[in-house]
């Protein structure tokens, strides 16, 4: 049998947003997930018997202090379940999250060996271009409106330079390799074209591909693979949002439709499953 599974999200989860606003409460009502992060996916999950959690780490925060509160998810998931381990699938920041959670914890609790596999989608291993260009315009626009200072501790930690500086670090390397005899390590990437990607990813798209080619209008697909070997493949005609199952609608426009997209979406996710430990 599966072990139990946690989706964990990435920086600056939209959906709390609306959830705020119409007073949903995941927690009390968790069928209503057509409305979370991962439009529906735990939901759907669950239907086909397996043992779901959703994350929900800091907005903004840095990658240690989600990765803080992601170690602490996983304990009481474990707990719940009685489950010896738990399978993690991430999305986009997530995947460090992870990555993170495994390094930080490896001498005090050894969270490691809790975990039997870490499955990343989207996530920027080798950091973000576009991260890297909001860092340097956003603080500036923000003074120009006014706005008091955001927490920007997540957006430094996906730029490309925090993420060369991390995977450079020999003991982080030998860590994550040592771990790679007791957990799988997957990975896959976005793609989606220009002329089809939603009006909110073309210029990101724009500035990613010109620096690191195919990319899903947040992360590149280079950046994605992590190691060559975990990786597992593409998610076509799909954006950054799309992968979660969100379409956007000026694509519904266009032909998108977002009944036959989530299905396809979900099934994605279904195959994914049915394939861990």
């Amino acid at each position: 049998m599966t072990y139990p599974i946690l989706l964990v999200h990435g920086l600056a989860r939209f959906d709390v947003l609306w959830n705020a606003l119409l007073g949903i409460d995941q927690t009390r009502f968790p069928l209503l997930d057509g409305l979370h992060y991962f439009k529906g996916i735990r939901t759907m999950l669950i239907q086909k018997g397996y043992s779901v959690f959703n994350a929900n780490l800091p907005w903004a925060g840095g990658t240690d202090r989600r990765a803080e509160v992601l170690k602490h998810t996983v304990i009481r998931v474990l707990q719940a379940t009685g489950a010896g381990k738990i399978n993690l699938l991430a999305h986009s920041m997530g995947g460090l999250d992870a990555r993170h959670m495994l390094y930080n914890d490896r001498n005090r609790d050894q969270i490691h060996t809790k975990i039997a596999s870490v499955t990343t989608i989207s996530t920027p291993h080798e950091g973000s271009p576009l991260a890297d260009h909001l860092l340097k315009h956003l603080p500036l626009l923000l003074r120009i409106l006014g706005v008091f200072p955001l927490d920007m501790g997540g957006l430094k930690d996906v730029g490309t330079r925090a993420c060369r500086n991390y995977n450079s670090r020999a003991d982080v390397v030998d860590f994550e390799m040592s771990c790679e005899k007791d957990i799988l390590f997957q990975t896959y990437a976005g793609r989606h074209s220009y002329q089809d990607i939603s009006f909110f990813h073309k210029n990101p798209y724009k500035l990613i591909y010109r620096l690191e080619g195919d990319n899903d209008g947040m992360v590149s697909v280079k950046s994605a693979k992590w190691r060559a070997h975990y990786f597992r493949g593409i998610i076509e005609n799909a954006d950054h949002l799309n992968e979660l199952g969100w379409v956007f609608p000026d694509q519904i426009i266009r032909g998108k439709s977002p009944g036959r997209f989530l299905k396809y979406i979900h099934g994605f996710y279904a195959k994914l499953a049915g394939g861990l430990p």
